[in-house]
């Protein structure tokens, strides 16, 4: 297996960039997943490890050595793509044993790796289908097994689950994250899905306008953003931002204490709440109205009005729309006028009443 480099890269289209200076590593055996929104780069990273996108600056580097204007076919690498790229009128068997035909291994070895792929992935009794003939879960697992057969260095998915339901997404990301782990093979993963990076990644790297934002362990980016980018795209419901204040120790927000901060420098900032971290309290804290809610079955999730800002607020138990509610926050995390994050903080509720 292999490590991925990318070191200083830059690429372009038309003269516009489309990654910037971007430098990326990705250890041999890990899985990482670049996680961004649509036109944010991420497909663009896996393209050019692939060698289908050439920098025009920096180098692509996999188990140590440059592989920069390699041709892709001799990068010991394979690709999964969002788009189904299985050859139409060849049966699931003849798609995995493909490649291994193109280069003519004997034909018990090609038996013998497809049915350990397919069994691997549970694909045993697809294997006499025709791609048309297949869920687009099993469609895109026939891809992955494809690829894999070859036994590459570095296995790269792009939005690999795109187009499937959400019970399909959840099915098959636990497969491919068991393949992944039972091969050990390197692993980039680009999704614009937080949650399926969140759920299947060792590390997520933050991506938007081309530039990395943030690069870490999900949970670590999760509670510890490095900005408003990153904590308003990663979680679900987003985080809620508003205006606020660090006055003596205190983060004050609609010129009401929401908590003390402890060793903050004073100033204007804005406030970040996830919707789970909000807790009503009889005293203190601060005033909202409910403008609307979405029942998610054992929670609802309700839009609520303070100041000049809206937050979303989980509540686990029911509230209705016009009503007043009492806030208090266990976790806020302060962002400066730029958007850098400053501080994420633990509050105590009971001191803050």
């Amino acid at each position: 297996m292999a490590s991925i480099l990318l070191d200083g890269v830059t690429v372009e289209r038309d003269g516009v960039p489309v990654l910037s200076d971007l430098t990326l590593y990705v250890d041999d055996g890990e899985l990482l997943a670049v996680v961004g929104p649509s036109g944010s780069g991420k497909s663009t990273v896996l393209r050019t490890v692939a060698g289908f996108e050439s920098p025009i600056r920096g180098d692509i580097l996999i188990g140590g050595e440059v592989v920069t204007g390699r041709d892709p076919s001799r990068r010991d690498l394979a690709m999964v793509f969002e788009e189904d790229s299985l050859v139409p009128f060849l049966s699931a068997r003849r798609n995995v044993a493909f490649p291994l035909e193109l280069r003519r291994l004997r034909r018990g070895e090609i038996d013998r790796r497809v049915t350990a792929e397919a069994r691997t992935l549970a694909l045993e009794r697809f294997l006499d289908r025709l791609p048309h003939e297949l869920a687009a879960g099993h469609r895109q697992l026939v891809q992955a097994a494809r690829s894999l057969v070859r036994r590459p260095a570095v296995f790269l998915l792009d939005e690999p689950l795109a187009h499937m339901d959400a019970d399909d997404r959840r099915r098959v990301r636990t497969e491919i994250r068991l393949l992944q782990q039972g091969y050990g093979v390197t692993t980039l993963y680009a999704t614009n899905d937080q949650e399926e990076a969140m759920a299947i990644a060792d590390r997520i790297a933050v991506i938007a306008d081309g530039a990395i934002r943030q690069i870490g362990a999900p949970l670590r980016v999760y509670r510890e953003p490095a900005d408003t980018f990153v904590a308003g795209f990663v979680g679900s419901p987003p985080m809620s931002f508003l205006p606020g204040a660090v006055i003596g120790a205190t983060v004050r927000v609609a010129d009401r204490i929401l908590g003390p901060v402890g060793n903050v420098p004073e100033g204007a900032v804005t406030v970040g709440v996830r919707p789970h971290a909000w807790r009503r309290v009889r005293s203190g804290g601060i005033v909202g109205t409910v403008t609307a809610v979405e029942n998610h079955g054992d929670h609802i999730v309700a839009t609520v009005t303070i100041g000049t800002g809206v937050a979303a607020v989980r509540f686990d138990d029911q509230v209705g729309v016009g009503s007043e509610v009492r806030l208090g926050a266990a976790r806020v995390h302060l962002f400066d006028p730029s958007g850098r994050a400053i501080a994420h903080v633990d509050i105590d509720l009971g001191a803050s009443q």
